[in-house]
């Protein structure tokens, strides 16, 4: 009779890792705040069929994947990518002021249906955090959008729709120190001291001018941590909401382009762990390959021999990314790579 040790190992080495880390859990999650009857038909119909293209977009990282082909099985029948859904309430200083619709999407069928299809996903972990200074002139009359302010002020509030596409963000407690959309040369030398001691990539000014007719005016621009002006631009004659919806899709668009470009090739590499004395050292070594999906495509176990166990490794993107990712996994040590013959050795600590 075979033992329970050697039928494990012999699961583990014939079965291939197809998990995905649920590094953020509402990145499944889309919350349409509604503004017709909740519970209606006709309203669950097009908040459903409006969620599945926030997620297509959240998900890619690119707002024009939506009217390309492969989007059409999304779009098409929204309802088999649905998990569940729910209503919630929106709630400011602990009053209900509306209700958010909330479509939870199924995340193992969508990365298995991305995977098999070769499709892009945008890894929640290469998202930049962006630093966000808003701003908002009624009448000569300005005001910071802070934290506490942005609470009172929904029209301005740019947050929900951050967090529909997935952008990480950060907004200033207090009303020091600002920035405004106005640098002409290009260059605003006191971003580096802003952003010290903060995690944030880049800063994001705007500015909403309100006029005594009802006019509005948006200008934005976005800077890196050396105050160097990126991207930059203003318009008229819109909403408030049209305009952050326009401004941040440009941002997901910079900010995931150079992942989507290198991550459309797929590279492989052995990678090696050694101290392997144990089933549990085995499964863990083999879950925390599954947590590095997508970036991780396929993880295969070759074989265990001499305490050291022999994983082939599919990956998207680049090399080095994919060395501190396994740099980052709990109880491993990295040893020594050699990209040339695509292998990696790791141990055990």
């Amino acid at each position: 009779m075979r033992s329970f040790v050697s039928i494990v190992f012999f699961m583990l080495i014939t079965h291939t890792v197809y998990g995905y880390a649920n590094q953020k859990a509402d990145l499944f999650d889309v919350r349409i705040l509604q503004n017709g009857v909740a519970g209606s038909k006709a309203s669950l119909d097009d908040s459903l069929l409006n969620a599945i293209k926030i997620e297509l977009v959240r998900l890619t990282g690119n707002p024009e994947f939506i009217l390309q082909p492969e989007a059409e099985t999304f779009v098409r029948n929204p309802k088999a990518w649905l998990k569940s859904y729910r209503y919630e309430p929106y709630e400011q200083d602990g009053v209900r002021v509306g209700t958010f619709l909330v479509f939870e999407f199924d995340q193992e069928r969508f990365y298995d249906y991305f995977q098999k299809q070769g499709l892009v996903i945008w890894p929640y972990a290469n998202r930049p955090l962006t630093y966000v200074m808003g701003s908002q002139l009624i009448a000569g009359t300005l005001v910071k959008l802070n934290q506490q302010n942005l609470n009172y002020s929904p029209k301005m509030d740019f947050r929900n729709k951050a967090n529909q596409l997935g952008l990480p963000y950060d907004v200033p407690r207090n009303e020091g120190q600002w920035i405004y959309p106005d640098s002409a040369d290009g260059f605003n030398q006191r971003i580096p001291d802003i952003l010290q001691g903060t995690d944030a990539a880049y800063l994001l000014s705007f500015q909403v001018i309100s006029g005594m007719d009802g006019s509005e005016r948006f200008k934005w621009q976005l800077f890196n941590r050396n105050g160097q002006s990126l991207l930059q631009s203003e318009s008229t004659g819109s909403t408030s909401y049209t305009y952050f919806e326009n401004t941040l899709q440009r941002l997901m668009q910079a900010y995931s382009a150079p992942y989507r470009e290198q991550a459309e090739f797929l590279g492989s590499l052995t990678l090696v762990v050694k101290n392997i004395t144990s089933i549990d050292r085995l499964t863990k070594t083999e879950e925390a390959l599954k947590n590095l999906k997508p970036i991780v495509h396929q993880a295969r176990l070759l074989g265990v021999s001499e305490n050291q166990a022999s994983f082939e490794v599919v990956y998207q993107g680049d090399y080095n990314r994919l060395l501190d990712h396994f740099q980052g996994m709990r109880d491993l040590q990295l040893i020594q790579d050699d990209a040339v013959i695509g292998k990696v050795i790791a141990k055990w600590m």
